[in-house]
């Protein structure tokens, strides 16, 4: 959402973000200056553990009921009615409001205003139902009535999207972008021995970045046909693990190490994506035309993985001892390379996010 929030700047709105206080050093800096952070509402960790003690699931493996109770009814109960207080003191005139978040919706309902859903990846119709039908009784319970969303805003170009899926609201299709900051960050990119060499980026985004999982991808390079760039993520179950680790050789793969550093940049240098096929990677890699070898560990990472490797971008794999012949097999046919600029090509002829922010904010000035 950050590309719309930028859009929106630009074209003269007033715009703010509401989310949970303790992420706003991780994401403010990724925020156009002129975004207002409005911290409010439980940490992730707060309304998630809070669902899986209710439900005695594990939230990293969470099927649909899971996933409603998580966003539809701890987050809402633990964060609906400051949300409440806090958008009648802002008083937006609309709100977008990403795909599995209901508190959004409540706040519209509660002023009266419309708003707009949008899509972090392909569709699960089946769960945004069940999030919703939790939802619902939090709404009663404040004695508001739920209005569907004006339209669906799609950030999945066609080959991506589930073919079987169909909205119930209009759709407004919008061009996906890999995530970049305003202002490049300051990043000195690796200097390879042999920068002739396939360049693999490693990435498994910045919550499923388990150091286990990170150290079996990066093993998996064994060859020395490749050169690696591996990113370090924040994680929900090791937060300890931001900071970079040495570069090294294992089995002869030149590996280097980097910190969090925005994906666009990333993906300039990359010949391959290797990642666990969280949304913003899989539309980052598919936005530059890049294939890739996933290695689904939850969430929505085995739908993503699914539509990619469906669109022919993509080979999806179970474990890491498979990681390296499916690494080979993507860079050795064209195949894949041609599929994901095929996804790439569709993506650039939708609607940029200034086209989606015009249409959606109707002229007004906030």
């Amino acid at each position: 959402m950050g590309p719309l929030m930028r859009a929106a700047v630009q074209a003269g709105h007033t715009v703010a973000l509401a989310t949970s206080e303790d992420v706003r050093d991780q994401v403010g800096p990724e925020l156009a200056a002129e975004v207002e952070f409005l911290g409010v509402g439980p940490t992730a960790m707060e309304f998630t553990d809070d669902a899986a003690r209710r439900t005695g699931e594990d939230p990293f493996r969470p099927g649909p009921e899971l996933i409603g109770e998580i966003f539809g009814g701890s987050r809402v109960d633990l964060g609906g009615g400051d949300a409440i207080s806090l958008g009648r003191e802002w008083a937006p005139d609309l709100i977008v409001a990403e795909m599995y978040d209901a508190i959004g919706p409540m706040v519209a309902a509660a002023l009266g205003i419309p708003w707009y859903q949008v899509g972090i990846g392909p569709a699960t119709p089946a769960v945004i139902t069940e999030i919703e039908r939790v939802a619902a009784s939090r709404y009663r319970g404040a004695g508001l009535d739920f209005i569907g969303p004006l339209s669906y805003v799609d950030p999945c170009p066609p080959l991506f999207q589930d073919p079987e899926w169909s909205s119930s609201v209009p759709v407004l299709p919008l061009r996906a972008q890999a995530h970049r900051r305003p202002r490049d960050t300051a990043f000195e990119p690796p200097a390879f021995a042999d920068p002739a060499k396939p360049t693999v980026l490693v990435t498994l985004g910045t919550i499923f970045s388990d150091p286990d999982v990170l150290d079996a991808t990066v093993g998996a390079m064994a060859g020395d046909e490749v050169n690696v760039i591996a990113t370090v993520g924040s994680s929900l179950r090791n937060p300890g693990t931001d900071g970079a680790r040495p570069s090294r050789r294992p089995g002869g793969a030149e590996v280097h190490y980097v910190p969090f550093v925005p994906l666009g940049q990333l993906l300039d240098r990359a010949d391959l994506v290797v990642g666990a096929g969280g949304s913003g990677t899989v539309l980052g890699a598919l936005a530059h035309g890049i294939p890739m070898v996933l290695w689904p560990q939850g969430a929505d990472q085995p739908i993503n993985a699914a539509r990619a490797t469906a669109a022919g971008a993509a080979i999806s794999v179970a474990g890491a001892d498979e990681i390296f012949p499916a690494v080979r097999r993507v860079l050795g046919e064209d195949a894949f390379r041609d599929r994901a600029k095929a996804v790439a090509a569709e993506n650039a002829a939708r609607p940029s996010p200034a086209d989606v922010v015009e249409q959606i904010a109707g002229g007004r000035g906030r």
